[in-house]
Order: C-alpha cells, then structure tokens, then sequence
C-alpha cells in the first residue's frame, strides 16, 4: 500500500505525479494546481538519488602479544627455592626483593610484577611468565580456570 502524499501549500492530497520544487530555499512537495500558481520563482528539483551502500573492508586483525604470571607461581617458586637449598632471605638479596615480599609470594598472597618474575625466573631456573596471544578485536582468552572472580581480588583483614 503506497503512503499518501499531501500538498505541503494546500494540504490536499495529492492526485497524480508530486511536484518537488525550492521555494525561497526550502525543498516542497506540490500538487498540480499549486505548482502551476507558483511555477514561475519555483526551481525544480530532482528526486533524491539512491546512495550506494559502502562496503567496509574487514580490517586484518593485529595480533596482540601480552605476557602473564602463571597460576602456580607461588609453588614453583618456593619448589625451586628449597631445591636449591636457599632461605627466603637469600633469595631476596639476590633479587633485590625483601623477605617478607618472597614469603608471601610463595603463599600466593602477592603476585610478582613481571621485572621481579624475570629476576625469580633467572635465579631459580623456573618458568614463571607465560605468553598468551590474541587478535586485536576479539575476545580477550580467559585463563584455563574460568578467569577472575571478586574473592580472588579482595583480601579481608580481621582486626
């Protein structure tokens, strides 16, 4: 069913072929009789031309390099550690990292940034940073255990 056209001068409908004129700069729609009365300051205009639809090219997607701790850190670190007979404070001294920071490692209640993972990497002879790939654009792969949840991430204190 094809939509009624109205006179925007008159406001009657339109019977037969709609005129689309500029009239004092503004683009209207006109009946016969009221494009006869006005033909003379009237400029015609044509019907607006359908625009081709672009098509957007796929970009190709940047592969994106990260690296990470791995999960058990903390058991490989203090495996390695008493393997090679050291204390938690010489361990410390050579990574220039402080007892304290080495014994919650190997609790697991603090991950080592990546300078000091490459520092316990190359002291112990272990692997601690693995490196996870990924295409720019698409989903970010999650850790084998279903990724993070908000118990991992809050510590609470009991005074």
């Amino acid at each position: 069913m094809k939509a009624k056209l109205y006179c925007e001068m008159c406001g009657l409908p339109i019977e037969g072929r709609p005129h689309r004129v500029m009239i004092e700069g503004t683009e209207m729609v006109l009946c016969e009789r009221c494009y006869r009365s006005v033909r003379a300051r009237a400029v015609p205009t044509e019907a607006p031309k359908k625009k081709k639809k672009e098509v957007k090219k796929e970009k190709p997607k940047k592969k994106v390099v990260e690296y990470e701790i791995v999960e058990d850190y903390a058991k490989r670190v203090r495996e390695a550690r008493e393997k090679l007979g050291m204390s938690r404070e010489e361990l410390g001294m050579k990574v220039g990292a402080g007892e304290n920071i080495i014994k919650r490692i190997e609790l697991g209640r603090l991950e080592p940034d990546m300078e000091l993972a490459k520092k316990l990497e190359k002291v112990l002879g272990i692997k601690l940073i693995r490196k996870v790939e990924y295409e720019e654009g698409g989903e970010v792969p999650k850790p084998p255990s279903g990724g993070l949840t908000l118990g991992d991430i809050v510590v609470i204190r009991k005074d």
